[in-house]
């Protein structure tokens, strides 16, 4: 079901991302459980060789760092994770995780070195009817804006 951009890694585009968002937002107003959503945005540098294998190498990295619940999805040099059953703490130790794995320089499997500076906004709600789709993708992305201020490789999470 997932959209493969290469035989490591699987990711899912942006429709049917959308669509398990609002399956996991349904049922976390019905059965109130923690929900929360990371929202990455990536710039790599590296030689023209390198850059090519950008997208790929930065969703083998996050792969790597994901449970099986977690839904991630990407659209262009965006990531968005969905991750059911994570409350903010859970939420920050993951901002922390992939500040920390994107500090180091990647080699392609062609020997190229990339880098990657991220900026990631986070955010996390309790579940329960107060949980509103629109509002939750609002607080990610303004999350995400204010970690782009704060310049790079900082992390913002915003719990509901």
């Amino acid at each position: 079901m997932r959209d493969q951009k290469s035989n490591l890694e699987e990711v899912y585009d942006d429709e049917v991302f959308q669509v398990l968002l609002d399956y996991e937002v349904t049922r976390s107003k019905r059965y109130p459980a923690h929900i929360s959503l990371v929202h990455i945005e990536f710039i790599p540098s590296g030689n023209d060789k390198a850059l090519r294998f950008a997208s790929q190498v930065f969703a083998t990295a996050i792969n790597s760092h994901m449970r099986s619940a977690d839904i991630p999805s990407t659209k262009g040099n965006e990531f968005k994770i969905l991750m059911p059953a994570t409350s903010t703490n859970g939420l920050n130790a993951i901002c922390e995780r992939l500040i920390s794995v994107f500090k180091n320089s990647f080699t392609t499997k062609e020997g190229q070195s990339i880098a990657f500076s991220i900026n990631i906004g986070g955010v996390s709600h309790p579940g329960g009817e107060s949980l509103s789709r629109e509002s939750f993708l609002e607080s990610a992305q303004s999350a995400l804006k204010q970690s782009k201020q704060k310049g790079p490789n900082t992390y913002i999470v915003i719990g509901q």
